[in-house]
């Protein structure tokens, strides 16, 4: 090997050490320190992190950090829990200050209470709040849906799956028996009047006591954020309106900056997520001849045609589209913010003939200068088409096509030879399925817009005059029309009907707020005021029969038999006064007082009670502010909260205090007919309100650097003066007089909790959510009443018990221990059981099973409900996964009900029970023979009816993918794919544990429900 010459090794090492010290020279130390952009306080445990390598370090206590960077190139990453991460070149600097922006969610974000905005880290009620990314995805055509699992304490479930029917939506339980329950809506500070224009439905036309939901006028797209105050601290201010909890939404605003323009759509497609399993054409034949084999039934009834099988449930069905598409505009200029929105939405329903459209426009415009002045108004106008089956709760002829489906012949093929529909001859009393579906119809069109002005004047930087004005229209006209070819309609040549009615509202408000600080230890916000609102509606309806040209339906109403035309009216009105006022102290900023005042005046109560006073009080500790706890460094946020409050409820129908009267029989005088009019009610001018005393103790916690989140609170509700109905003699010429009596209460526990379970700055993080809430009801009094038997559908009565000591919503009826075996002991068994019968329990060991053994059988609200969201996040893909259920709640089945005690033999049945029923060879303890269902009565309502509707659902799947685009005319690209309601858990034998046929606020039945959807949706979102 050749030697390397000493010269030329000397230059070698020489090059080699400058290399070196040029390397050394790039590499240099930067410090700096990292504070919060909102309160300049230093932030502890940020992560730095050198971008594109492995180099990390954390901020000390006093927010100072140091790291090596590789040269002038380099970028810092800061990441910091509940901070907005951020991006910063090196440069020549050495030393940097960095400071890092609160995201929404954050405690220190500023939440929207009644009247006012408070720190999410000084609220002293019971409080959530949830941005629009919080709320549940999918095909949504109102807020109520997208809360669903979202918040403890608030129980929502979707009652049908008709498009955009009504939500149930209660907080912390119903609060009244005859009064109602939904919460009250508050957007952009107006309340919002959810009556209905046009209840009811045309003649002839069952129509469900499910109606649309008066929220569907507001886009969801339009949200900004919702509060939903739980607690009677936080909705005592809203008085009479609040007793069943205040959910507050605010729309999306604009903000300072170029103009920015966002486009949202998906589509997707709608499928039914259950069916009834009933019998086909052939189980149909097998089953009911061998039951008239077995001596059941009637001989003359027996199948003798050769069976096809129809599923009359799929002849209705169809695979539905959705889309939406929402385009929205926003921007500033100096004082002046603006938002402005149009939307489109088009959801078909998966029953023929149902759908939903919807057209939205919002105007946001803010003009302000801190401290000075501001103005604003917002402005939301919709126009919705509905189109309407007969969904309600009729029987017979008078039956929905759902209800036809369920019950009808499924041996008989649906058309005849030529095309006509083919009917049955043994179902004479329910129409064909097609006839109805098709000849059967309504539909309807709403316009209604809403909206506030303000304007706002400091008379110095802490005293203000607000001065805020609301109006909303809702105008609808519903057409109803019966076909010829119907049963009901073929009497008369069709029944052609036109509902229409408006409801109006507007509100007057003036407060007076004051904010004043007071050295480093005492701050003081408060805020009096006063609100007058004028609740009015117009309503007009007519009818018409006997049409010689039906296929004009409702277009040429007058063109039938006038002699039958029927026409009506209606008209009313409340008015609400009232005075508020609130105080907030805060001493030290670790010790916080709210009380507040507020009385109502309403016209709906009697000149001797017509005023009601709701006065709440709340403390809060923020205990982490202690000296004895500082050293616990894992604490982050303990708050202790407690509060308690009086609210009331003045949710019950107008004039109830007077004798009101309402059209009464004809009379013939000399040939002449003349109208007359009768009381309706017995006047009551003492009517007060229901008064509802609450008390609430909570703790809101943030631990690990805020790795965890969350809080817990116990609630105890009672309310007292309960608005009953109690029976009168006949004597007085009424059966019943609207009074004050009774008390019933609620407790329960809410706990909410978040956690980041995987953080990674590589950009993988797994956040779990959790909500759970329990409610535990209980009737207190009565009165003089020892208990109030209620409740019904169809055929179905007296299904349910309000009785001091039980819940609400109890279902009362028979325990079916099992079926009546042929070695069983029959000697003390009710006159006329044989095997194969249903064995009900005899309390009274009278040897008959009647009325008298009758139990409680379980109860429509459950024990607690849940939420559960999984969030996944992996650079520019992220996954969402919602579970919701609820546990301990009870269901009346009355597809169940009509297989156990059919109303005809020839009406189809459930699968199950018939396919399984009892034979000698098949000794089943389980279903009875159906040989003699009535052999002991009509026990409807039994512990086979009755089912448990607990269930855990998937609600929601979204997989979204973040292109990261940013050209000169593409600001950002987002797509995303998403399923609801993909599967459901459950042990209850009907479409759905969470359908509510009946439209009540308590009890649940399902009676021939309109079923829920599966869906599958493709979205886009870009940001110009």
């Amino acid at each position: 090997m050749k030697k390397i010459p000493i010269f030329s090794r000397l230059l070698i090492m020489h090059l080699l050490l400058c290399c070196a010290v040029l390397v050394n020279a790039q590499s240099r130390t930067v410090s700096g320190k990292v504070t919060s952009a909102e309160e300049g306080a230093p932030l502890q445990q940020v992560t730095v992190l050198v971008k594109g390598t492995n180099t990390t370090t954390h901020t000390n206590a006093n927010g100072n950090f140091s790291i090596t960077v590789p040269g002038p190139g380099a970028v810092l990453i800061f990441y910091y829990v509940n901070y907005t991460t951020k991006e910063v070149p090196v440069g020549d600097s050495s030393s940097l200050r960095v400071t890092m922006e609160l995201k929404n969610e954050s405690l220190g974000e500023v939440v929207v209470v009644g009247y006012g905005t408070v720190k999410k880290s000084d609220l002293t009620g019971s409080v959530v709040s949830l941005k629009s990314k919080d709320l549940t995805p999918g095909a949504n055509i109102n807020v109520e849906q997208s809360l669903q699992g979202r918040a403890s304490g608030v129980q929502v479930y979707q009652k049908s799956g008709e498009p955009g029917s009504a939500m149930s939506v209660k907080i912390r339980g119903a609060s009244s028996i005859t009064a109602g329950n939904d919460p009250l809506y508050v957007i952009d500070g107006m309340p919002v009047n959810n009556l209905a224009p046009v209840t009811g439905s045309g003649a002839g036309f069952v129509a469900t006591p499910n109606p649309r939901n008066p929220l569907n006028s507001l886009n969801p797209a339009d949200i900004e954020s919702i509060e939903i105050l739980k607690d009677a601290s936080a909705t005592a201010i809203y008085g009479s309106r609040g007793s069943n909890g205040v959910v507050i939404i605010t729309t999306k605003k604009g903000a300072a900056g170029k103009l920015k323009i966002s486009y949202n759509t998906y589509f997707g497609v709608q499928k039914v997520a259950n069916s009834l399993d009933l019998l086909s054409g052939p189980e149909y034949k097998e089953v009911l001849n061998a039951i008239i084999d077995d001596g059941g039934g009637v001989a003359s009834e027996r199948v003798t045609n050769d069976p096809v099988n129809v599923d009359w449930q799929q002849e209705l069905y169809q695979t539905a589209n959705v889309q939406s598409h929402d385009l929205s505009f926003s921007g500033g200029k100096d004082n002046t913010k603006f938002y402005a929105s149009l939307g489109y939405f088009n959801q078909e329903g998966v029953v023929k003939n149902s759908s939903v459209k919807r057209y939205t426009a919002r105007f946001n415009l803010e003009n302000s200068v801190a401290k000075k002045y501001a103005f604003g108004i917002n402005l939301n106008t919709s126009y919705i088409r509905d189109e309407y089956n007969s969904i309600g709760l009729g029987v017979n002829e008078n039956g929905s096509a759902l209800y036809a489906a369920i019950n009808y012949d499924p041996s008989y093929p649906v058309y005849n030879p030529d095309g006509s529909y083919n009917r049955s001859p043994f179902m004479t009393t329910i129409d064909h399925p097609l006839i109805l579906i098709n000849g059967q119809y309504a539909n309807s069109d709403g316009f209604r817009t809403f909206g506030t002005i303000y304007g706002e004047y400091f008379f110095n930087p802490d005293i203000s005059l607000k001065l805020k004005g609301a109006g909303d229209v809702n105008i609808t006209q519903r057409n109803t029309w019966l076909d010829p070819s119907t049963i009901l309609g073929l009497p008369t040549g069709g029944i052609a009907s036109i509902n229409t009615g408006n409801v109006n509202y507007y509100m007057g408000e003036a407060t007076l707020n004051y904010s004043k600080q007071f050295g480093k230890e005492h701050a003081v916000n408060a805020v009096i005021g006063s609100t007058y609102e004028h609740f009015g509606s117009n309503s007009f309806g007519g009818n018409g029969r006997g049409y010689a040209l039906p296929d004009l339906t409702y277009n040429a109403i007058g063109t039938g038999n006038s002699e039958l035309n029927q026409i009506g009216s209606g008209r009313a009105s409340t008015k609400i006064v009232s005075f508020l006022g609130r105080v907030n102290y805060a001493f030290m900023d670790r010790y916080l007082l709210t009380a507040s005042f507020r009385a109502d005046g309403s016209s709906r109560f009697g000149p001797n009670n017509r005023f009601g006073y709701f006065p709440s009080a709340a403390l809060a500790w923020k205990m982490h502010e202690e000296s004895f706890l500082r050293g616990a460094s894992f604490i982050d946020e303990l708050k202790l909260r407690v509060s308690y409050g009086i609210i009331g409820s003045q949710s019950i129908a107008n004039y109830l205090y007077l004798t009101t009267f309402s059209g009464g029989g004809n009379a013939i005088f000399g040939g002449d007919r003349y109208t007359s009019l009768a009381p309706s009610r017995v006047a009551n001018p003492d009517l007060k309100w229901e008064a509802a005393k609450q008390a609430d103790i909570g703790v809101d916690f943030a631990l690990f650097n805020r790795r965890i989140t969350g809080s817990v609170e116990y609630y105890d509700r009672r309310t007292s003066d309960l608005l009953l109905d109690l029976p009168q003699p006949l004597s007085t010429g009424f059966g019943v007089k609207t009074q004050n009596i009774g008390s019933m209460k609620n407790t329960g526990i809410d706990l909410a909790l978040n956690g980041d379970i995987l953080r990674s700055s590589r950009g993988l993080n797994w956040n779990l959510g959790v909500v759970f809430s329990t409610v535990k009801n209980r009737v207190l009094s009565l009165g003089p009443l020892s208990q109030i038997i209620t409740g019904g559908a169809g055929f179905i009565t007296n299904a349910s018990i309000i009785k001091p000591g039980e819940s609400l919503g109890s279902y009362y009826g028979y325990e079916v221990l099992g079926v009546w075996q042929q070695d069983d002991d029959f000697t003390n068994a009710p006159a006329g059981v044989k095997p194969g019968d249903l064995k009900f329990r005899d309390l009274d060991k009278n040897n008959q099973i009647n009325a008298d053994d009758r139990v409680i059988l379980g109860k429509s609200i459950p024990d607690f409900t849940y939420g559960i969201t999984n969030t996944f996040a992996f650079r520019r893909l992220s996954l969402s996964v919602f579970i919701e259920g609820s546990q301990g709640a009870s269901v009346l089945n009355n597809a169940a009900i009509d297989s156990y005690f059919p109303v005809s033999f020839r009406r189809n049945k459930l699968a199950e029970p018939y396919l399984n029923r009892w034979t000698p060879e098949n000794p089943t303890n389980e279903y009875p023979s159906f040989v003699n269902p009535t052999s002991q009565g009509q026990q409807t309502i039994n512990s086979r009816t009755v089912e448990d509707a607990s269930y855990l659902r998937l609600q929601s799947v979204r997989l979204s993918y973040d292109f990261r685009i940013n050209t000169k005319v593409i600001k950002g690209l987002q797509a995303y794919v998403t399923g609801q309601n993909l599967f459901t858990i459950t042990d209850y034998s009907g479409i759905d544990p969470a359908v509510n046929a009946i439209g009540d606020d308590i009890l649940k039945i399902d009676y021939s429900s309109y079923p829920m959807t599966r869906s599958f949706l493709l979205g886009l979102n870009v940001q110009f």
